[in-house]
């Protein structure tokens, strides 16, 4: 048993490659499970259910990341206390931590209930037929109570960060990947309802988190105190708040962005996108992974003061997210179309030559974004990014009704892209420099 847990994890780069390397092979794992998924559920929805299914889970996740930035604020608080020594503090903030976000979970299944019941979904989602209309009750259900159960649940992914195990998240993930398609196969076997596909993906959602809360609690002794905290909650809230606006609008251009495709656009726009979301998204969330260790690390750096190592980290961030994400994109972008119909075979949908580029653009642009992103995360200085985030989503939800009933999805992306590209990244940019020259150094 890891009791040694109570011993402060040295960050360094071989560290961190081997978490990344693990994350990365378990996130493999995932997109064959994705990348197979796909086929059987499209066949078993047709294309505008598919596209439904694609946006609910979309919800889904944007409902289940809403908790109100305390993860985030209780992730590097945690991860401060542990570098520090300080285990027996993030174990009694952890205690607090978690009651708060089961009563977040608790207010966003009471939500739910009015939302579910009066909202005019069917109209909203451009679902014509009653009997369709009937069929997103349940499914919609199911996302509240999906997320309500992954708000505090979610938590475990933030301690496993904060001692810089990560690596246990991916494991379990992976898992999570590989009992969905397993429930997928079934669903569409058995001719299932739409809401089970839905209920499948709120079990996918949670199930990892249970599994890394049981190896966390087996292999960190301090977890299992609950000492006073002495003043580790002072100032909480402040950054909670300040999470919690740049995750809503991280939200909006994230996990939200299949919903903004079926409302702007149309379910059946958002087959196709959804397609092409499955494919450039696993790479965007190899390279999340690859590049996620380095948050806690950038943590524990701040505290011990080491600012040189905070440094060759940035750089080497760079490395990997330009020769291995965003060059292999650019050159392999024109052959996916080639690649759909091998996957899909008669079940592709077209894919429009805009929305291909579109969709490519952007996640380009997200994966120059992630690098800062770290950075300004880890350390907690992220009031001008969030300002400018919000900027971004204002502009971009402009453009999308206008660009979406226009252009389709390729209109939602590029709605999305050119506020990101001239907001966004030059404000991520400039104060990333000005943490990574301040920091303090420690001899």
């Amino acid at each position: 048993m890891l009791d040694q847990g109570t011993a402060p994890r040295e960050p360094g780069l071989r560290h961190l490659g081997v978490s990344a390397a693990t994350l990365v092979a378990a996130r493999v794992v995932s997109a064959a499970c994705a990348l197979v998924q796909v086929p059987i559920a499209l066949g078993a929805l047709g294309p505008g259910w598919f596209g439904l299914w694609i946006g609910l889970t979309g919800l889904l996740w944007t409902f289940g990341s809403l908790d109100f930035g305390l993860g985030n604020a209780l992730q590097n608080r945690i991860a401060s206390l542990v570098a520090t020594g300080r285990e027996a503090e993030a174990a009694s903030l952890l205690h607090d931590g978690r009651r708060w976000l089961r009563w977040v979970g608790v207010a966003l299944a009471v939500a739910g209930v009015p939302l579910v019941r009066w909202g005019r979904w069917p109209e909203w989602l451009g679902v014509a037929d009653t009997a369709g209309g009937l069929a997103l009750t349940p499914a919609l259900a199911l996302v509240f109570a999906g997320a309500a159960l992954h708000v505090p649940l979610s938590l475990a992914a933030r301690v496993a960060a904060g001692v810089q195990r990560m690596e246990v998240t991916g494991l379990a993930t992976a898992g999570g990947s590989v009992l969905s398609l397993g429930l997928v196969a079934v669903a569409a076997w058995q001719r299932w309802p739409f809401a089970a596909y839905v209920g499948i993906s709120a079990v996918a959602f949670v199930a990892p988190h249970l599994a890394t809360w049981w190896w966390l609690r087996r292999q960190l002794a301090w977890l299992r105190t609950s000492a006073p905290a002495r003043g580790a909650a002072a100032g909480l809230v402040a950054e909670s708040a300040t999470f919690f606006a740049l995750q809503l609008s991280a939200t909006v251009t994230g996990a939200f962005t299949p919903m903004l495709v079926v409302l702007f656009a149309g379910p059946a726009a958002a087959a196709a996108y959804g397609v092409l979301q499955r494919l450039y998204s696993l790479a965007t969330q190899v390279h999340s992974l690859a590049l996620a260790p380095a948050w806690p690390a950038y943590t524990h750096a701040d505290a011990r003061g080491q600012a040189e190592f905070a440094r060759r980290t940035f750089r080497a961030t760079w490395v990997l997210t330009l020769a291995a994400f965003v060059g292999p994109t650019l050159a392999l972008t024109p052959l996916v179309p080639a690649l759909v119909r091998l996957w899909l075979g008669e079940r592709a949908p077209m894919i429009e030559p805009a929305l291909l580029w579109a969709v490519a653009g952007w996640h380009v642009l997200q994966f120059c974004g992630q690098p800062l992103a770290m950075v300004l995360n880890g350390v907690g200085r992220i009031a001008a990014n969030t300002a400018a985030g919000w900027a971004s989503v204002a502009v971009s939800l402009v453009l999308c009704a206008q660009l979406g009933p226009r252009w389709g999805a390729s209109g939602v992306m590029l709605a999305l892209a050119i506020p990101f590209a001239l907001v966004n990244l030059p404000v991520s940019a400039w104060e990333t420099r000005r943490i990574l020259t301040a920091m303090p150094s420690t001899p």
